[in-house]
């Protein structure tokens, strides 16, 4: 478990830097007309933060009680949900 959040948060820093676009499944496999919708910057970082917190909670699953799982499961959908919603209408381009 340790292996993969270090993939996960290595993989969240490189995309956190606005580059790895390929990483993003789907988007490197658009026209380049729907890509010029998106803002492709805002998009990786986007993308970073969400797997920089499924890294966090992947860690946090690790290291809580077994009596607490469901506590943690709650929390960690709480967080991805909020970044996403916060961060997403960011993305396209108006």
């Amino acid at each position: 478990m340790i292996v993969i959040v270090l993939l996960f948060t290595l993989f969240a820093c490189y995309l956190m830097s606005g580059r790895g676009s390929f990483l993003i499944a789907g988007f490197n496999t658009m026209s380049a007309e729907q890509k010029a919708r998106y803002d492709e910057k805002k998009l990786c970082r986007l993308t970073g933060v969400l797997m920089l917190a499924a890294a966090l909670y992947c860690a946090l699953m690790e290291f809580t009680a077994l009596n607490a799982v469901m506590l943690t499961v709650l929390f960690g959908l709480l967080i991805i949900l909020f970044v996403t919603a916060v961060n997403f209408t960011d993305i396209v381009k108006k």
